[in-house]
């Protein structure tokens, strides 16, 4: 067991937008993590997973609470940002409806 101190789990659900595929996603969300999250500060790792209900789940690990809110004022000006937003069905919301942050308490692996 590894402790994790400040460690912060980013859960974020994402719908896709009408007309978007999963493939669509993917590639949206390779150029995301490539062009754009891979050079944040802070950043650990993700995951996006599937839900049973088709839709899906980005799980994103930051080394703090800090780190994963410094980058919620990057998004807004990001072409790269805009791009993986565009294959979501944002509703109302600007990409960061629904996230939310957990504090890690420990990791096993």
């Amino acid at each position: 067991m590894e402790q994790t101190m400040n460690r912060i789990v980013e859960m974020a659900p994402i719908k896709l937008a009408a007309g978007k595929s999963e493939q669509d996603l993917l590639n949206a969300s390779n150029t995301f993590q490539q062009d754009f999250l891979a050079a944040q500060p802070g950043f650990l790792r993700r995951e996006l997973v599937k839900a049973p209900d088709g839709n899906y789940l980005d799980i994103v690990h930051w080394r703090s609470e800090t780190d994963a809110q410094a980058i919620m004022t990057k998004i807004e000006d990001s072409p790269t940002c805009a791009l993986f937003f565009s294959v979501m069905d944002m509703g109302d919301g600007d990409g960061t409806s629904g996230v939310e942050h957990f504090s890690s308490l420990a990791v096993y692996q």
